[in-house]
């Protein structure tokens, strides 16, 4: 069902996987997919890629630098700018593919990379669709309701973390790691909210729950902030919503999808923020739902 695949972003190897459809079924259109913050591939992505070729899609599935299976250091370390350049290469691997027409490529994320999904489809008009799950739209609201649902002393702490390691970069110190996600309810992290926990518990045999601190200080998290283009924007965009999501701000979603009219249609699902990568039925909607979509706006 797939082939591994890896291509160069900035002369580093980015690894992933091409599920591929059965050649009687291939329809010729691509999806290109990456995971969210600190995710990687073996993260609950590969049945969504899965399921992608067995509707006719070539799926493309990959790490970032520096997370998973890819290549590159610093490791862990979440840079916009960088991610952005990941997914440009990406796409242009799919592209590139025999089987697979230039012209038809959509795009999936979720979260952090729900956000890069939105942005890369605003750089590239050719992108024909866009699935942006539990996209984190507004990063400064999503940190301010980290913020909230970590309490004032676990934030108090998570900033003396930055500050003392602002300091030591200024000497070359090896970073000590932030915690990626809680184990339980004591732990202080940077994804805050209680159903954060089951992030750990779905992690693939590459995940690492640890964030590189420089990504706070170098990596340009704001840029991420999907709700500025929506007055540019030309792809059509699946935007699925978890009601019960404690990690990104859904009144951004909302805004956001009545900002960009006919192009967002909004869904929203009985889901907090991991629920639609584990294997349940809300899963199979929300897969069922981005084939249709993709099936709507891809294939010519």
């Amino acid at each position: 069902m797939f082939k591994e695949v890896d291509f160069k972003s900035q002369r580093t190897n980015c690894r992933g996987r091409i599920y591929e459809p059965a050649s009687k079924d291939s329809n010729g259109a691509g999806v290109v997919l990456a995971h969210g913050f600190c995710g990687t591939m073996d993260t609950g992505l590969f049945p969504y890629a899965e399921a992608f070729a067995k509707a006719g899609f070539h799926a493309l599935v990959f790490d970032y630098r520096g997370f998973g299976l890819s290549d590159g250091k610093p490791r862990q370390y979440v840079s916009v700018p960088r991610q952005r350049r990941d997914w440009a290469r990406a796409i242009y691997t799919l592209r590139s593919h025999a089987n697979v027409d230039s012209e038809c490529i959509g795009l999936w994320g979720m979260s952090f990379s729900g956000g890069h999904v939105i942005h890369m489809a605003h750089k590239d008009p050719t992108i024909r669709a866009v699935v942006a799950q539990v996209p984190a739209i507004d990063p400064i609201l999503s940190m301010n309701i980290g913020n909230y649902e970590r309490g004032v002393k676990k934030t108090l702490q998570i900033q003396q973390q930055l500050t003392k390691r602002a300091i030591e970069r200024l000497f070359l110190k090896k970073p000590e790691m932030m915690l990626a996600a809680p184990n339980n309810d004591n732990d202080v992290a940077v994804l805050a909210a209680k159903e954060a926990q089951i992030y750990p518990k779905l992690g693939g045999p590459s995940w690492r729950n640890e964030l590189h601190p420089d990504s706070f200080l170098t990596g340009e998290l704001n840029e991420n902030n999907a709700s500025l283009l929506t007055d540019d924007l030309t792809a059509p965009m699946l935007i699925q919503m978890g009601e019960s999501d404690r990690l990104v701000s859904n009144e951004a979603i909302g805004n956001f999808a009545r900002r960009c009219g006919p192009l967002a249609k909004l869904t929203t699902y009985d889901a907090e923020h991991f629920t639609m990568l584990q294997n349940n039925r809300i899963r199979k909607l929300a897969i069922d739902e981005a084939i249709d979509f993709y099936r709507e706006h891809l294939i010519l």
